[in-house]
């Protein structure tokens, strides 16, 4: 198992690039673990990445329904200024739900052909 709360570390006192270098080191072998997901995910909301970092934990919780994701998810909406899907990801009862209408909505995208 990989040392998850040096990364978290890292990622608090804003060493961004070292974290990131830190789980790239990881390999493959940790792209279903919720706990890289989640840091990764991190990564990409200090980087303002916002979209891919909800991509990454739409992922995650494909794997595991952790409260930690629900509540990342919820800050990053808040952040990209969709206050009402922030607080329906606080929503224990609806969350569920949300997330998969979210799901759909965003596979629902058209694609360009490149």
């Amino acid at each position: 198992m990989f040392d998850y709360k040096k990364i978290e570390l890292l990622i608090k006192e804003n060493k961004i690039e070292k974290a990131q270098k830190e789980l790239s080191n990881l390999g493959n072998k940790y792209y279903k673990n919720d706990k890289y997901l989640i840091l990764r995910s991190k990564i990409f909301y200090k980087n303002k990445l916002y979209y891919i970092a909800i991509d990454t934990l739409l992922i995650a919780l494909q794997f595991y329904k952790h409260e930690e994701i629900f509540e990342l998810l919820a800050d990053i909406y808040k952040t990209i200024g969709n206050e009402p899907l922030s607080k329906k990801m606080l929503q224990k009862d609806i969350r569920a739900e949300v997330v998969e209408n979210l799901k759909a909505q965003l596979s629902n995208i058209p694609k360009k052909n490149v």
